[in-house]
């Protein structure tokens, strides 16, 4: 500041003194205020007048003296203050040093030494404040980058820092007699080494290390400072810190966000607030095949998605109050073609909310509606063959009918099932039954017309639907043409042929039924009634089959409860040796007495049982009963007789079977020889697999016997290679005689054939005295049949018949049995 400019204001309480100087300043250049004698006068004048500079008399007037009221003024406006006295005393001295004045002048004084003291005082202040200055910017810098400052020495190992130095370390002001030491122990173990490290070269150093903020909690704490040589035996290092863990959380976050960008599958793309891309990330060119430089600056609508009309855009989505949407959309590749996507599309917005970019996400979803596909072609078609489930039937029926009420036209619904499949599907094997379903659709669906509809309902039970048929007659003719094409080829599989049947119910919409139940309904009871009359042929739909099916069903029904209501009883019918009259053995026959129907046949109830699987545990408590039942009466007779018990082909398939029968016999206490099993000429048809059970069979000591036997697909082969025990001519042939030549050549062909076989036979069915004399002159040894007993429970067999019965002419028979 110059001289012209300088303002100085007086505080001197003798006139004369005050006026001269005032004389000398303004001589020497400067402006004086004002001159006041007081303390107050003069802190008053100060704030009225603003001066630049204060020349203070210690000694003044009233109760404050002029150290008083120099340091009320440099407290309040930080004016340079020079103190004028004639006292010299070491007391006034100390007390006006202490307050740091810009000069001190002793009256008298020259007017040299006056401005010399004034222009030191000015220059003084300007420092001064220019260092305040400083010092308040780099005050405000430090808490704006929130740095603390610190430094320490080796001389005295002191240890300074700010309030904020103390607050990053976890600790507060008052710590302030740490020394280093003491604080770097509050650094993480995994960080001393490498800060201490530091600390000791020359230099500047910067480093980010961990503190303990407290047992379990650490801060990231940033240090930058500097190690000053002072002399040989001095070091200083002056320096800053501060907290930055959420820095270094947010950096985390970033490499985190860095890695998923950069690793994730979905393809991700940065867009400005125009909706242009900016960035994208790898997987979205390997999506799509763009590279960076194809995308860049464009927007995804114009190379990428294929939007619709009501699809929202970026600009509507920035607008949006939820500020994201998920939605599928199909986009194209840079090759062209198409692929569908989940797309996710959110807004980042600044602080005022301004739309600043949009992230958009895209995901391939193509495997997912791959498998989307598949599942709804599972939900709707039979896995094994390709053709429409029940569920296809429900939806293609209902679908048929209702264009046949718009066309006036007629449906014929085809209701099919295998006849002899389960016994394939049982003896042989699933694989090979699977096979035969596989050739049945395929040789049903290549006699159809292409809008035709073939379902498998599961099992061997297919429904054909042919929309648009003329009438009933026409139905017939194509049912008859399928039937024909399944029965007349049989079916080769691993080189081995195997017919079989089939029954077909034909019902007609809207003749029979106007709902998908009702023309199913008809063409099932259609169906069970081919098969009632004798399998293998086609049955048109009348309205009395309903109640055929209602009473099959019922039956069905009452199955479930019979064996564990002891609704089944056995009957016994008795085998004779024809040539001397004696009772060798019983065949067990079951009866079902139904509580409401009275007595049911076999012949009615067992293929519903093999069909729902009851014929296992049915077949099972036939066995046990007739065996425990041959050991009660083997107590009382004095010879042996056997029991013959017929067997399903569930049964003789159960890899357990032949370990029960052991099981079964040991129990009763029986000569395994005792026990003859009935098997049908179907069931062996499995050579190898029969074989082997049969083997096994035999050689426990058990008799297999074929039962039925000439009414079946039998080989001369397998009576030669399977080791069967006895043949039972069926009673179809029994009932012929005396019949033809004809008859009783092929009766005595079977007579003959055992023989050389070294097979027993037993012939059925025996209802007249002719027939026994011929089969007895035939050579025929056993026989059963009505005329030497009808089948009875084994109350009716008492002690004393079963003693004589099995003693030689203990049956009666007539004479002319007797030679």
């Amino acid at each position: 500041m110059s001289k012209r400019t300088e303002t100085i204001l007086i505080v001197e309480d003798e006139p004369v003194v005050a006026l001269d100087l005032r004389m000398t300043l303004e001589e020497l250049g400067y402006s004086v205020c004002g001159i006041y004698a007081s303390a107050d006068a003069a802190i008053m004048a100060v704030e009225r007048m603003s001066p630049s500079m204060v020349l203070m008399d210690i000694h003044i007037q009233g109760d404050k003296d002029g150290v008083e009221a120099a340091q009320i003024i440099y407290e309040r406006w930080h004016l340079p203050i020079v103190f004028l006295t004639a006292f010299a005393d070491e007391e006034t001295i100390g007390r006006a040093a202490a307050i740091k004045p810009f000069g001190y002048l002793l009256k008298p004084f020259e007017r040299k030494e006056l401005s010399a003291i004034i222009q030191v005082a000015r220059h003084r202040h300007e420092a001064e404040t220019a260092l305040a200055e400083s010092e308040e910017r780099l005050a405000i810098a430090l808490e704006a980058a929130e740095l603390a400052s610190w430094d320490w020495n080796t001389t005295n190992q002191r240890l300074r820092g700010d309030e904020r130095f103390w607050k990053v370390w976890g600790l507060t002001f008052s710590s302030v007699n740490l020394t280093l030491d003491d604080l770097l122990k509050r650094v993480h173990p995994d960080d001393i080494s490498s800060l201490q490290s530091l600390m000791r070269l020359p230099g500047f150093f910067s480093c980010i290390f961990r503190v303990a903020k407290n047992e379990t909690e650490y801060a990231w704490v940033e240090m930058h400072g500097r190690l000053r040589q002072l002399s040989s035996n001095e070091v200083q290092i002056i320096g800053a810190v501060r907290d930055v863990t959420l820095r270094k959380q947010m950096e985390d976050r970033l490499r985190q966000a860095s890695v998923v960008f950069n690793s994730t599958p979905e393809g991700i793309l940065i867009l400005n607030e125009e909706g242009k891309v900016v960035s994208l990330n790898p997987a979205f060119s390997q999506l799509t095949g763009f590279q960076e430089d194809d995308v860049i600056g464009k927007c995804p609508d114009n190379f990428l998605i294929f939007r619709r009309n009501e699809d929202l855009t970026y600009h509507a989505l920035a607008n949006s109050a939820e500020g994201f949407i998920s939605q599928e959309l199909p986009c194209r590749r840079k090759d062209g073609s198409m692929f569908p996507t989940l797309q996710h599309i959110c807004v980042v917005k600044d602080e005022s909310g301004s739309t600043q970019q949009f992230v958009h996400l895209i995901s391939d979803i193509s495997a997912i509606r791959e498998a989307e596909s598949r599942l709804a072609h599972l939900a709707f078609h039979d896995p094994l063959t390709g053709l429409g489930n029940r569920y296809m039937l429900m939806e293609r029926l209902e679908e048929e009918i209702h264009k046949a009420k718009l066309h006036d036209a007629k449906i014929a619904v085809l209701f099919l099932d295998l006849d002899g499949f389960k016994l394939i599907n049982d003896t042989l094997g699933h694989h090979v039954g699977d096979r035969v379903i596989q050739m049945v659709a395929t040789r049903i669906t290549n006699q159809l017309r292409r809008h035709d509809e073939v379902i498998r309902l599961g099992g061997d039970e297919f429904v054909v639907i042919l929309p648009g048929v003329a009438g009933l007659e026409d139905a017939e003719k194509i049912a008859t043409k399928l039937l024909a094409d399944l029965i007349e080829a049989p079916f080769e599989i691993e080189n081995h042929k195997y017919r079989l049947g089939a029954s077909v119910g034909v019902a007609l919409y809207p003749d029979h039924g106007t709902s998908v139940a009702q023309l199913l309904s008809a063409s099932d009871s259609a169906m069970y009634e081919a098969k009632r009359v004798g399998k293998g042929r086609v049955c048109l739909y009348t309205e009395n089959l309903i109640e055929q099916v209602r009473s099959r069903m019922y039956i069905e029904q009452c199955l479930l409860d019979a064996l564990s209501d002891g609704q089944f009883e056995i009957y016994y019918q008795p085998v004779v040796n024809l040539l001397i009259g004696q009772l060798t053995g019983f065949e067990a026959l079951i009866r079902w007495n139904h509580p409401t129907l009275g007595v049911v046949s076999p012949d009615y109830f067992i293929g519903i049982a093999e069909e729902n699987g009851l014929i296992d545990k049915i077949g099972a408590w036939v066995m046990q009963t007739a065996v425990a039942q041959l050991k009660r009466w083997q107590a009382v007779m004095p010879e042996k007789i056997f029991m013959a018990v017929n067997v399903s082909p569930r049964q003789l398939n159960d890899l357990t079977f032949v370990s029960k029968v052991q099981e079964l016999v040991e129990v009763n206490g029986l000569e395994p020889g005792q026990l003859e099993l009935e098997v049908t000429e179907s069931m062996i048809q499995d050579f190898n697999k029969s074989k082997q059970v049969i083997e096994d069979l035999r050689h426990l000591g058990v008799n297999v016997a074929i039962d039925d036997f000439g009414t079946g697909y039998s080989s001369l082969s397998l009576l030669k290679h399977v080791p069967i025990t006895r043949v039972k001519i069926d009673k179809s042939f029994i009932s012929a005689l005396p019949g033809s030549s004809k008859d009783l050549g092929m009766i005595y062909a079977m007579l003959q054939m055992s023989g050389c076989l070294g097979l027993h036979i037993t012939a059925e069915g025996i209802e007249t005295v002719e027939q026994a004399r011929l089969l007895r002159e035939m050579g025929c040894t056993a026989v059963q049949g009505y005329w030497f007993g009808r089948p009875q429970p084994a109350t009716k067999y008492d002690e004393d018949w079963l003693k004589k019965a099995c003693l030689v002419g203990g049956v009666e028979v007539p004479k002319v049995y007797i030679a």
